[in-house]
């Protein structure tokens, strides 16, 4: 169904997002407004195709959802109909949302209002105006550069429940990293502190230094996983924290050259 959409509501050409994308939003931590912006990262977000949480304020559930079509020309978002399906009829009393995801690893919020229902060749969708914000809730001073040709693994104990923590470094910036944690067991918070941390980088020097959590989210929809990002705490070394910059500043630079290049 979700393809028959999409091919309804056809797409006009493809997104050119990530590094750029990312820089643009770094540059207010909290909200984006500027409209050029707001485009940007809604058509990113249909670009990505995944499942979007969907929670709604006549209702203690959570649903799933997608963005089918972002038509800049109307400023209209087209959504796809609800899962579970019963949240449909709670949407049509509403006719308003608040629509989570992570692009690029960042954890976005948008609240949509005014929506209403329309049905094309037999399925429903769902239009709404475009937001006038989108909420950021990182504070990041630099930009994050997602890892996607250097493998990173990073371990650490959390202060609060003294689990240990394994997984993988996903993205990476001068004040902190992303990573996909291996067992969501370690119940791990915003605001818990993860001692005793160790980053791995690809020419296996080892980074060592404390990590304060500032987000905790379950990865995509697995319930083994969670992603967290957090910024670096005491360094252990001058020298290990001018490797980290090294490789941070090749990390940078490869990006840039990929985007180009695409």
């Amino acid at each position: 169904m979700i393809t028959t959409l999409k091919k309804i509501f056809a797409k006009k050409k493809p997104i050119e997002d990530n590094f750029d994308f990312v820089q643009e939003v770094n540059d207010n931590p909290n909200f984006v407004t500027e409209p050029a912006k707001i485009l940007q990262i809604l058509k990113a977000i249909e670009s990505d195709s995944g499942f979007c949480t969907i929670e709604l304020n006549n209702s203690d559930q959570i649903y799933n959802s997608h963005i089918i079509d972002v038509q800049e020309h109307k400023k209209i978002i087209i959504l796809d109909e609800l899962i579970p399906h019963s949240g449909n009829q709670l949407l049509q009393q509403s006719k308003q949302l608040k629509l989570t995801t992570y692009l690029n690893n960042i954890h976005l919020s948008i609240a949509l209002t005014d929506l209403t229902a329309g049905h094309a060749q037999g399925m429903g969708y769902y239009k709404a105006p475009f937001p006038h914000r989108i909420y950021y809730p990182q504070r990041r001073k630099s930009p994050r550069i997602n890892l996607t040709t250097h493998k990173m693994t990073f371990q650490g104990t959390s202060n609060r429940t003294n689990f240990s923590v394994g997984g993988t470094v996903i993205d990476i910036s001068r004040h902190g990293i992303g990573v996909i944690v291996d067992n969501a067991i370690a119940r791990i918070q915003r605001g818990d502190q993860l001692n005793r941390c160790v980053l791995t980088l690809p020419d296996h020097s080892k980074i060592h230094f404390d990590l304060v959590v500032r987000f905790s989210k379950p990865y995509s929809n697995s319930r083994t996983k969670l992603i967290i990002g957090g910024h670096y705490s005491e360094i252990k070394s001058s020298k290990e924290q001018k490797q980290l910059e090294q490789f941070f500043a090749f990390a940078e630079r490869s990006e840039i050259r990929k985007q180009k290049d695409t």
